[in-house]
C-alpha cells in the first residue's frame, strides 16, 4: 500500500514538478542522474504496458516464434520491477542505471524482435523509432552508444542467423531507413550530451553565483547589524530610509575614562587599542544582557541608552543595571591591573531621562544617532560625576529609586545648565540584591520588573 501511495503522490505532482531540487547537483553525472529520476516514473509506467497489445498482433503475423511474446512480456517485467524500486525511494542514486537498463532491453529486445520477424517492415518501422528514442533519453552518451551498438549487433546477427536477405529494394529501403536513423541517432546523443553539459555547467555558475550573492547578502545584513538597531535596519533596506522617530522618554548614559589621555602616554599604541578592544567589548556584552542599545564609541567615551529604538517602561531600570555591571568590571580589572602595576582606567558614568529623536543620518556610513536636550543633560551628568561613580539626573531618579539606594548630591554646577539636582546610585535595595554589594538583582527584583512590563503590555 505505502507503494501505490507513493506512486499516486509521484503521479499527482509530476506534472507541476512540486518536489523541484534545492540545489544543482555537484557534477554532470549527477546531473544526468537527476534528470533520468525526472522521467524515470512516467517511462516505467509506459514501457510496462507499450508492448503488451503487440502480443496480439505477433500471434497474427508471426504465430512460428514463440520467443516474441515472451520477450515483450520480458519488458514488462522489467519495467515493473524498476518501477518498484524507484517508487520506494531507496535507490535515487540508481535512477541513470534504471533507465540504462530498460533502454538496453527495449533497443536490444526491438532488434532481437525485428530480426526473428525477418525483417518484416511493419517491425521495422518500429525498431527504427525505438533507436531514435534512444537519443532523447537523458543517459551518459556513452551508455546510450553502447546500447545502440548492442542492438544493431543483435539484429545483424541474429538476421544472419535467420537467414534474412536484403536483396528486394524494398528491404533495401529498410536497412536505409535504419542505417540513416542510427546515424541521426547518434548525431543528436552527441548534440544533446553537449547541450546538456553545456546547460549544466551555466546552471552550476548561476548557483555558484547566487550562492556568492547570498554570502555577501549575509555579509551585509551582519555588518548593517553591527551597525545599526535590527529594527532600523530593516526599515533602512526596506524603505532605503528610516524615519526619525521621537521617544517621549528614553535613558541615556555616557561612560568616559578618567584622565585617559595622561595614561594613553604611557602605553604603546598596540596596547591602548587592546585595552579599550577589552572593555568596550565587555560593556557591548553587557549591553545585550539588558536590552540596551550601543549608540558610539568616541576615543574613550561609550555611550548607549535604554528604550530605543523599540519604546519600554524598564529602560531607566535596564541602563542603570547596565552601568552597575561596568562599574563592577572596571573595578576588578583595575585591582588585577594594580597588582601587576598597570595603570589603571577609572570610569565616570552619567545618566539622564528624558524625551529624545532617534534616527539614522549620513549617506555613505549610516549611523543610529540620538539628539535633544535630554542627551545633553546626560553628558553633563557623565562630565560632572566623580570618578567610580555613577551620577543621575532627578528624572532618572525618580525611575528607580524603588529600586535601587541612591545619594542625593544636591545642586550640582554643570556647563550651560546651570544648577542641576543630582544623584549618585550606590547599588541595588537589600530587598532586591542577592550579593553584598547590591549589584545582581534577586528573584524578587525580576518579579517587580516584570510586573512594570506587563503594566504596560496592558495598557
Amino acid at each position: 500500500m505505502t507503494i501505490l501511495r507513493r506512486a499516486w503522490e509521484r503521479l499527482r505532482d509530476y506534472p507541476i514538478f512540486e518536489s523541484e531540487r534545492e540545489a544543482y547537483p555537484q557534477t554532470f553525472s549527477e546531473e544526468l542522474n537527476d534528470q533520468c529520476g525526472r522521467i524515470l516514473f512516467v517511462v516505467c509506467l509506459i514501457t510496462t504496458v507499450a508492448w503488451l497489445p503487440y502480443i496480439y498482433l505477433d500471434a497474427g503475423l508471426h504465430p512460428e516464434e514463440p520467443l516474441l511474446p515472451v520477450i515483450r512480456m520480458g519488458l514488462s517485467v522489467l519495467s515493473l520491477l524498476i518501477f518498484i524500486l524507484h517508487v520506494s525511494d531507496r535507490f535515487p542514486r540508481y535512477n541513470m542505471l534504471f533507465l540504462v537498463f530498460i533502454g538496453a532491453y527495449l533497443a536490444i529486445g526491438c532488434g532481437l524482435i525485428t530480426a526473428l520477424a525477418n525483417a518484416d517492415p511493419a517491425y521495422m518501422g518500429g525498431y527504427i523509432f525505438i533507436l531514435t528514442v534512444m537519443a532523447l533519453v537523458p543517459v551518459d552518451r556513452r551508455y546510450a552508444l553502447v546500447i545502440i551498438a548492442l542492438s544493431l549487433l543483435t539484429f545483424f546477427v541474429v538476421g544472419r542467423f535467420e537467414n534474412i536477405s536484403f536483396n528486394r529494394t524494398t528491404d533495401r529501403y529498410s536497412i536505409m531507413d535504419l542505417s540513416s536513423a542510427t546515424v541521426v541517432a547518434i548525431a543528436f546523443i552527441y548534440l544533446l550530451h553537449n547541450t546538456r553539459l553545456a546547460s549544466w555547467l551555466k546552471s552550476r555558475k548561476i548557483e555558484q553565483q547566487s550562492e556568492e550573492m547570498r554570502s555577501d547578502k549575509e555579509k551585509i545584513d551582519n555588518l548593517l547589524l553591527n551597525i545599526l538597531p535590527p529594527v532600523v535596519a530593516e526599515e533602512l533596506k526596506g524603505q532605503g530610509y528610516v524615519k526619525p522617530v521621537f521617544y517621549p522618554c528614553a535613558t541615556i548614559v555616557f561612560t568616559d575614562f578618567v584622565g585617559f589621555t595622561k595614561i594613553s602616554e604611557t602605553l604603546t599604541p598596540d596596547q591602548l587599542v587592546r585595552e579599550l578592544d577589552a572593555a568596550f567589548s565587555q560593556f557591548d556584552r553587557v549591553m545585550d544582557k539588558y536590552g540596551l542599545e550601543k549608540l558610539k564609541t568616541i576615543g574613550d567615551s561609550y555611550m548607549y541608552a535604554g528604550g530605543v529604538p523599540i519604546a519600554n517602561e524598564t529602560h531607566a531600570i535596564d541602563a542603570v543595571l547596565g552601568a552597575l555591571e561596568i562599574q563592577s568590571f572596571v573595578e576588578e580589572i583595575n585591582l588585577e591591573k594594580s597588582k601587576s602595576g598597570r595603570p589603571v582606567f577609572e570610569i565616570r558614568i552619567g545618566i539622564n531621562s528624558g524625551p529624545l529623536m532617534a534616527g539614522v543620518v549620513g549617506e555613505k556610513k549610516f549611523v543610529y544617532d540620538v539628539w535633544g536636550d535630554s542627551v545633553n543633560l546626560a553628558s553633563r551628568m557623565e562630565s560632572s560625576g566623580e570618578k567610580g561613580k555613577i551620577n543621575i539626573s532627578e528624572s532618572t531618579c525618580a525611575r528607580i529609586k524603588d529600586y535601587f539606594e541612591t545619594e542625593a548630591r544636591g545642586q550640582v554646577l554643570a556647563k550651560n545648565k546651570g544648577a542641576v539636582s543630582m544623584y549618585f546610585v550606590d547599588r541595588l535595595k537589600k530587598e532586591f540584591a542577592s550579593d553584598s554589594e547590591g549589584r545582581t538583582p534577586n528573584e524578587r527584583f525580576w518579579a517587580a520588573y516584570k510586573a512594570i512590563q506587563q503594566k504596560k503590555s496592558a495598557v
